[in-house]
């Protein structure tokens, strides 16, 4: 039997109680005419201490068995402690009070688990980055910083700007190819899609239903299994794409291995990964611009035709103003999504080719020196980088593309 990891078991207990204790314990504190909110601080206080409880108690226990039991019964524990707490608190009323106990049970829960899993692991990321930190080495008695895991300061931030030392090298050609590959992926998806939506919106309901239903299949479609159909595709030797060339006389490409192909001074492979990319986000977007082209008043498109305008007038100087609402949203997510891609990438071609990499992305970078390297330090410099530049681009999109008014 595997040896029991007591640090997630530890974790388990702790999103379980906290859980439990500050989403029910409201609905009573509202119940008994108390301050649901105040029951909701101490239902967190005593679930989180329960489960804690009961869990060490099981695995004390019950050892060797305690791997099948500490997770269930961790959540009797929470109970053996919560349900004396709600039957002792005695009802009583507060005037001024608005009880919110359906409020306070679900926010709490919420806000909880935003800490815990959100706000604190970046937090630490941010710290991290400004020491050279590996699980490695033994660091001091503050969570494993200082020791061997000495602090650097802005040692980190400073290579990524000299690009000195290898790591300083990849972390620029990585940042480069991110940007290349977003500049890329943005243009070309809205040159899909806000075309299609609105050649899908003007015909039949059923086939409207039909097309969203059939470009939006890619979007729901595993990563892992687009990546291997378009790694076939693009293959050098027997892939679909080089054989329909060769069927009309060019000579096939090496897409995803030859670093010195290029088209119009983009590698190859960045723009095989780029087609794989759009074949499988575009629906996504597709499916909001439809929405958003559904809720443009037909007045609006009317008047202009009665004015004179053709058709493309009517798209030019009455749709496309209404959808930048729209178009801010979906920029954003886009630009958001295209930093995070890794997947599509591991699978096509590793980062590759070339020494350095033609389409080593940051995440790629980050993933690497976290779980191969175990240079924690590092990455988490890497991913505190990475969302400065993607706040900043945010922040660009939300300035250029936000409108004061409504329709």
């Amino acid at each position: 039997m595997q040896p029991l990891n007591l640090e997630a078991y530890s974790l388990y207990w702790l999103m379980i109680g906290a859980v439990l204790g500050s989403g029910i314990t409201p609905l009573v504190w509202e119940r008994k005419q108390r301050n649901p909110w105040q029951g909701a601080l101490i239902g967190l206080f005593v679930g989180i201490v329960g489960g804690q409880a009961a869990g060490r108690l099981i695995i004390l226990l019950l050892e060797p068995f305690s791997q099948w039991w500490a997770g269930g019964l961790s959540l009797v524990g929470a109970l053996l402690a919560l349900v004396p707490l709600w039957w002792w608190i005695k009802p009583t009323v507060q005037p001024g009070i608005r009880t919110r106990g359906f409020v306070a049970g679900t926010m709490t829960p919420f806000l909880f688990y935003l800490l815990t899993l959100s706000i604190f692991p970046l937090l630490w990321a941010i710290a991290l980055a400004f020491f050279d930190y590996s699980p490695r080495n033994a660091g001091g008695p503050i969570l494993g910083l200082g020791g061997d895991n000495p602090f650097v300061g802005l040692q980190h931030f400073q290579q990524m700007i000299d690009g000195s030392g290898r790591d300083g090298r990849i972390f620029q050609n990585s940042m480069g190819n991110t940007l290349l590959f977003t500049a890329l992926v943005l243009p070309l998806n809205f040159l899909i899609t806000i075309p299609l939506a609105v050649m899908i919106e003007s015909v039949h309901p059923i086939l409207k239903t039909a097309f969203r239903t059939i470009f939006f299949l890619p979007v729901v479609t595993s990563s892992v299994g687009v990546a291997v159909m378009w790694g076939y595709i693009f293959n050098a030797n027997y892939g679909l794409l080089n054989q329909g060339l060769e069927a009309v006389g060019i000579p096939g490409v090496s897409w995803l291995q030859d670093q010195r192909a290029t088209i119009l001074g983009i590698p190859t492979a960045m723009v095989a990964v780029v087609i794989a990319y759009l074949w499988k986000d575009f629906g996504y977007n597709l499916v909001i611009f439809i929405a958003a082209l559904q809720a443009i008043p037909d007045e609006m498109k009317d008047a202009a035709r009665v004015d004179g305008a053709g058709p493309w007038q009517v798209f030019w100087n009455v749709t496309l103003p209404l959808l930048r609402p729209t178009l801010l949203v979906t920029s954003v997510l886009t630009v958001i999504s295209s930093f995070q891609v890794f997947d599509l990438i591991q699978v096509m071609t590793q980062g590759g080719p070339g020494r350095v990499g033609q389409t080593r992305v940051l995440v790629l970078d980050i993933y690497e020196s976290a779980f191969r390297f175990e240079r924690m330090g590092w990455a988490a410099a890497i991913s505190v980088v990475m969302f400065g530049v993607v706040a900043l681009l945010t922040l660009a999109q939300t300035r250029l593309l936000r409108t004061r008014w409504e329709y």
